[in-house]
């Protein structure tokens, strides 16, 4: 889990280091005495936990968190302070935990053992593989659908990242000059059948003309890589759903930004060694 710790007490954040150095689930990405600098950092990588003084000079701890939770929603906000005035405030931002000061080793390994649980509750049932060959999973294990062409229709939705996908374009992609219509209503109710069997049928939405799936039910390789995470950027080699030539354009566009993004990481990286 990439961490980040925003504290004016260096001690503090010494101290959670350390106790992190025992818990290989975390990694400490970031360590900032100032909350402008945090939000600079989590602007451009990816944060999944961010433990943040509330009583800072300056910005405080939960207009921090209000920063961070508008460039990334689903990120864990836990709060330390010595003050339990702030604690109305911090549950009115909807923090996820908070802990008083001064703490102890116990105290720190208890806000690591619930941010764990909590990351766990946030990770979604669906997941789709791009990089490579298109594939679905579903708590983990890959779907089998009904047709071929059943999962390419899957493919091509996701491809088009939960935006409407007209019927003239799904024949023209699955089919182009063979389309008859008897055809894709028939790819149509197999995937509906499919979602249905996995109990994922909520996902899938019919408009008249039109097809959309709801991505926002669902993680992906791609998500993460569009996201900044360093790991999708790194994964990519490439080759993206493979299987379908009308996926080709997006190779092209993934190379491009993932030589963007790397170009910002090392100039990142020089920055901070400098």
């Amino acid at each position: 889990m990439k961490t980040i710790l925003v504290d004016d007490m260096l001690l503090d954040l010494q101290l959670f280091e350390l106790k992190c150095t025992d818990m290989p689930d975390f990694e400490i990405v970031g360590k900032f005495t100032d909350p402008n600098e945090a939000i600079e950092y989590a602007s451009g990588h990816v944060v999944d936990f961010a433990l943040l003084d509330i009583d800072m000079p300056g910005m405080n701890g939960i207009e921090l968190a209000q920063e961070l939770r508008r460039l990334r929603n689903d990120i864990i906000i836990v709060f330390a302070t010595a003050h339990p005035k702030f604690a109305v405030e911090a549950l009115k931002m909807k923090a996820d935990y908070m802990i008083f000061k001064p703490f102890d080793r116990e105290d720190i390994a208890d806000v690591m053992e619930r941010a764990k649980l909590l990351r766990r509750r946030q990770r979604k049932r669906i997941y789709f593989h791009t990089f490579g060959a298109f594939d679905m999973l579903v708590d983990g294990e890959p779907v089998r659908f009904r047709s071929g062409k059943a999962k390419e229709l899957m493919a091509l939705c996701v491809y088009r990242e939960g935006r409407p996908v007209s019927i003239h374009e799904i024949v023209e992609n699955l089919w182009g000059e063979d389309a008859d219509g008897a055809g894709y209503r028939r790819t149509i109710k197999e995937l509906a059948d499919t979602l249905r069997d996995y109990g994922a049928e909520e996902m899938f939405l019919r408009s008249r003309g039109s097809l959309r799936v709801r991505m926002d039910l669902a993680d992906s390789d791609f998500q993460d890589f569009m996201n900044g995470d360093e790991d999708a950027i790194c994964q990519y080699q490439g080759v993206f759903m493979q299987q379908y030539s009308w996926a080709e354009p997006m190779v092209y566009t993934l190379q491009e930004k993932k030589e963007l993004m790397l170009s910002r990481m090392g100039q990142h990286g020089k920055n901070e060694g400098g």
